[in-house]
C-alpha cells in the first residue's frame, strides 16, 4: 500500500497556525517540531508547488522592506484535507537511527569512534533540551487547548532526549575502559 505523503499535511497543519513563506515554514518547523518532524527546505518547497497545483495553499505576495516575498496560507481545500487526513490512524512510524546501527554492527576495534559518537549525542541531546525549554516559555500561558497540545509535544520530546541523555551515559559507562584497565 502506497504510503500517503504527510509532508504535505504537515504543511497545511502548520499554514494553519499561520501563513509563512517556504524560509518560514523550514524556520519555524524547526523552532516547533523539529524534534519528531523535520524536512529540507527542498522538500517543502516542492511539497508547497504540488499543494498549490492542488488548490490546497495560495499565495499571497508581500513586499517587505523592497524585498518580494511569497507567502502561502491554507485554503478551504486544505483545510478538509487536513482534517480529513487527522481523522485518518497514523501509519506506522519507521524509525532510523544511524548511530544504533553502526553500534550494531561494529566490532571491538571501533569503541573509540562510537564512544566519541555516543559523546556527540550526549551533548546534542543536552543542547536540544535547553531548547525545548526555551520554546516551553514561549507558549502562551493559559488553558487553551491549543497550547496543552503543544505542551503535550514538547512533553514527549523533553521526555524522549532525558530517556537518550540516560541511554547515552549507560552505553558510556559500559563502553569506556576503567580506570583500572586503562593502568593495565
Amino acid at each position: 500500500m502506497k504510503r500517503i505523503n504527510t509532508t504535505h499535511f504537515a504543511i497545511l497543519g502548520l499554514l494553519r497556525i499561520k501563513p509563512m513563506s517556504a524560509y518560514e515554514l523550514v524556520k519555524f518547523s524547526k523552532e516547533s517540531i523539529g524534534l519528531f518532524w523535520n524536512e529540507s527546505y527542498g522538500h517543502i518547497h516542492k511539497s508547497i508547488k504540488q499543494l498549490k497545483l492542488e488548490g490546497a495553499v495560495s499565495v499571497v505576495e508581500e513586499t517587505e522592506t523592497g524585498r518580494r516575498k511569497i507567502v502561502y496560507s491554507i485554503t478551504k481545500q486544505g483545510c478538509d484535507q487536513l482534517d480529513a487526513w487527522l481523522a485518518l490512524p497514523p501509519e506506522e512510524s519507521v524509525m532510523r537511527n544511524e548511530l544504533l546501527m553502526k553500534i550494531f554492527v561494529s566490532e571491538e576495534r571501533h569503541i573509540p569512534q562510537l564512544v566519541a559518537f555516543l559523546e556527540e549525542e550526549l551533548e546534542a541531546s543536552e543542547r536540544m533540551t535547553a531548547v525545548l525549554a526555551g520554546i516551553k516559555a514561549s507558549v502562551p500561558s493559559g488553558n487553551s487547548r491549543q497550547g496543552q497540545l503543544w505542551l503535550l509535544t514538547l512533553d514527549y520530546g523533553e521526555r524522549y532526549l532525558r530517556m537518550t541523555i540516560e541511554w547515552c551515559e549507560h552505553a558510556l559507562a559500559l563502553l569506556q575502559p576503567s580506570e583500572k584497565e586503562k593502568r593495565e
